[in-house]
Parts: C-alpha cells; sequence; structure tokens
C-alpha cells in the first residue's frame, strides 16, 4: 500500500533508526485506514532518490507503535516530523505537496552543512 522506498519503523527500533541518526529523518506518521496518508507517503517516497544521502525516510504506522505516537503527540494523520540530531525539527500535518516538502528539506540540509562545516 505504501510506496516501498520508505522504511518501516515499529516502537523497537524508533530510538535506533530515528534518534540515534547522523542524517536528518523524514517520519511519516501513518496508520493503514487514512486516505491521505498515502498520497504524503508517495510523495515522501518519491523524493528518497533526490534526498538519497542527506535525508533518511521512514514511515511509522500509530497503530502497530502507539506509545511512538503518544510519545510525540500525534493525534492526526499523516503527520510528518523530522528529525535534526535526535529533535524535531519541524511538523507538518496532513498532506503536503512536493515542493513544500523540498523547500523544508532543502533549507534543512542547508542548515545541516552549515553546521558541520
Amino acid at each position: 500500500m505504501v510506496g516501498k522506498m520508505l522504511t518501516e519503523i515499529s516502537k523497537q527500533n524508533f530510538d535506533e533508526e530515528v534518534l540515534n541518526s547522523k542524517l536528518p529523518v523524514f517520519a511519516c506518521f501513518t496508520a493503514r485506514w487514512c486516505r491521505t496518508c498515502y498520497p504524503t507517503c508517495l510523495v515522501a517516497a518519491e523524493l528518497t532518490e533526490e534526498y538519497n544521502s542527506r535525508v533518511k525516510f521512514v514511515r511509522v504506522d500509530i497503530e502497530e507503535s502507539a506509545e511512538t505516537a503518544e510519545r510525540y503527540h500525534i493525534t492526526a494523520v499523516p503527520t510528518i516530523l523530522i528529525f535534526q540530531d535526535s529533535q524535531v525539527a519541524k511538523r507538518l500535518l496532513s498532506f503536503q505537496g512536493r515542493s513544500y516538502l523540498r523547500s523544508i528539506l532543502d533549507s534543512l540540509a542547508a542548515e545541516r552543512d552549515l553546521s558541520h562545516e
């Protein structure tokens, strides 16, 4: 159902895959019954190639990882959390278009490049 390019994250590997990631992480919080989640994750999956070595893209099912969803106060899906240095850098609610997501990821990548020079 969801683009194959997004890595499925569970509560067991969330900290390791997201919080301990050296790269910024684009986490798409979804549910199987959510109709607007599919296009959101599809856009994210399409961006994975473009941001391949600069951003990690993951999907978190709020029903399978309820504790993680609660920990980050996910009350609606889709919700996108962008993590940088184990902290939430950006929270986006509902469907977001490719160009808007690109602008956010570009500014995040630019900030990260500046801070690591």
